[in-house]
């Protein structure tokens, strides 16, 4: 199972609900500096897409992972 805290899009991805648009639309400036302070409780659409390919292939050290393993991984 996958549990991301913060994910930054990444190559124009939006989400479609506007709840979430919005907040990521006025904090979008600081999502590389959240990667950066927080690497444990972020990760990127390109990085969490690659960690599931590569836990489908390979499989995964934990059934549960979290940002950090996810990045990891």
């Amino acid at each position: 199972m996958f549990r991301p805290g913060f994910i930054q899009p990444l190559h124009g991805i939006k989400s479609k609900t506007a709840l979430y648009r919005i907040p990521y639309a006025i904090l979008g400036p600081f999502n590389s500096l959240f990667l950066k302070v927080f690497p444990k409780y972020a990760t990127t659409t390109e990085v969490l897409g690659r960690a599931m390919i590569k836990a489908a292939r390979d499989g995964a050290p934990k059934k549960v992972l979290e940002s950090q393993d996810i990045n990891a991984l």
